[in-house]
């Protein structure tokens, strides 16, 4: 497990698996860039709206195959 995933989990509560979904949205979705300068204030706001992400994904028919349930 990554830092940012340590990270995520102790932020938004979610399990491992998704730690990873929300680490790739927050890399590709909303920074559009590496995390490692970002502060721990940014990744903690940028954690909580990549997990409602993943719960919008989840909820669309045609994305909902890239974001499997654990």
């Amino acid at each position: 497990m990554t830092f940012y995933q340590d990270l995520i989990i102790k932020a938004t509560g979610v399990n491992r698996q998704d730690a990873e979904y929300i680490e790739d949205i927050m890399r590709n979705d909303i920074f559009h860039s590496t995390l490692d300068w970002q502060t721990r204030a940014r990744l903690v706001r940028a954690a909580k709206t990549a997990a409602k992400l993943l719960a919008a994904y989840r909820s669309d028919p045609a994305l909902a195959g890239y974001f499997p349930r654990a």
